[in-house]
């Protein structure tokens, strides 16, 4: 069936989809100006955002902001992100669409807008350029002092880590420790654009730092020390030496008879007579202090009283109860002002029982009673210090030290030292 002749005669409306098609023939023709006019036209038609962004997007892909019309698509497009932004969690997908609203604002020669998106997402360089293009002088003023300030504070951040490498090699860890207590705490005040800088990549990498260093840290005033042919020293700096079964002392022994704490090696003031009648004069010396154990305490045969100290005078033999643990007792040479002792349990047949060296609060290093080394461990907190002679050649690691050198030990640490029967390694751990 034909249609009426009226409905003939009547030309077809235009659909919405005909003024994007007229626009890009305009554009294909160079027409720009009125295709832009156009796409403007067609973009206020659509209800939907996302399509009204993608049609904007594609204009301004095809027209600069070198005509009034094109500023004008450019504006559309930077109105309708930012109104599209309001809705959006924040995150990057927001910020990639304010970004790229700020962009086409520049585009609109509106770069005093577009330097404030960038300002706000601490893009401050790129703040710059548009308030500078813009002729926004103050604004500039303040970003290049912004830029100025955040460039200052990461040149300071670099140096401090570089001057952080070198004293963790060297083995000034105390002084590294200070450092990063130092800009880690700077750190948690930092608001506004320095926080978004480089900087806050340089403290996460010294966060990393101080978090390997807290944990090769020494762990309760003592330290093992593995050296020649897996011969092992401990050294406890604490002011008591406690022995007995339980798990918890410096030094813990089996048999069924000790009491948990049976004994402890402590320093006590005693007289020391300098040859005349009233001359006596306190000195302090290594004395054993039997704890009240219920086996007893013997040194060199002898019961102890209980809580009674003795200062050890010389070698001998300690036996915790008649049988249930015996130990070899070295003092250390008080004579020459050193206060400390060396100890090991008896009767364990080889390989003998690695050496315990007792150092209250540090002194000189000894490995065995026929092995001191020219070096004196120190406590400070929370590191244990060893400051070696100055005529001795000391290497930590692969780093060669100076003379006189003075270490803050860490586990893992292997620190290798001249000696004149040869090299000695010491191999660090502080679990």
């Amino acid at each position: 069936m034909r249609p009426p002749a009226a409905a003939l005669d009547t030309p077809a409306r235009p659909g919405p989809g005909d003024g994007l098609a007229r626009a890009r023939a305009l554009e294909h023709t160079g027409d720009h100006a009125r295709a832009a006019a156009l796409r403007l036209e067609y973009a206020h038609t659509l209800c939907g955002t996302a399509q009204r962004i993608a049609l904007l997007r594609e204009g301004a892909a095809r027209h600069s902001g070198a005509t009034e019309e094109g500023r004008s698509l450019h504006q559309a497009l930077a109105e309708t992100l930012l109104r599209h932004a309001e809705f959006m969690e924040d995150g990057a997908p927001r910020r990639a669409i304010l970004m790229e609203a700020a962009r086409a604002l520049e585009e609109a020669d509106q770069g005093a807008i577009a330097g404030e998106i960038y300002e706000r997402l601490h893009m401050l360089r790129r703040a710059a350029v548009a308030y500078e293009r813009a002729g926004a002088v103050t604004q500039l003023e303040y970003v290049l002092g912004l830029i100025d300030r955040i460039e200052h504070a990461e040149t300071v951040l670099q140096r401090a880590s570089d001057e952080i490498d070198a004293a963790l090699r060297e083995g000034r860890r105390f002084f590294a420790h200070g450092l990063l207590q130092e800009h880690l705490q700077d750190a948690r005040t930092t608001r506004g654009p320095l926080a978004h800088s480089g900087a806050p990549l340089l403290r996460a990498a010294l966060a990393r730092v101080q978090a390997d260093l807290g944990v090769a840290l020494p762990r309760g005033q003592r330290v093992d020390l593995r050296w020649g042919t897996g011969q092992v020293t401990r050294v406890v700096l604490r002011a008591d030496l406690r022995l007995g079964r339980s798990p918890d002392v410096e030094l813990s022994l089996g048999g069924a008879s000790l009491s948990r704490e049976h004994a402890v090696l402590r320093l006590e003031a005693i007289a020391a007579a300098l040859g005349g009648a009233g001359t006596d004069e306190v000195e302090l010396a290594v004395a054993l202090v039997d704890l009240g154990s219920r086996a007893g305490t013997f040194w060199r045969g002898e019961a102890l009283a209980p809580g009674e100290p003795l200062a050890l005078e010389g070698p001998g033999e300690l036996a915790l109860g008649l049988s249930a643990a015996r130990l070899e007792v070295h003092p250390l040479p008080r004579e020459r002002g050193e206060l400390g002792a060396l100890l090991r349990p008896l009767g364990q047949g080889p390989p003998a029982a690695p050496w315990t060296l007792y150092l209250p609060g540090g002194g000189p290093l000894w490995l065995a009673p026929d092995r001191p080394i020219p070096a004196v461990l120190e406590l400070r907190p929370p590191f244990i210090a060893v400051r070696i002679a100055a005529g001795v050649r000391a290497q930590l690691g692969q780093e060669p030290l100076g003379p006189g050198a003075s270490i803050e030990l860490l586990h893992g640490d292997r620190l290798h030292l001249d000696l004149p029967d040869g090299r000695l390694t010491l191999e660090i751990s502080m679990n």
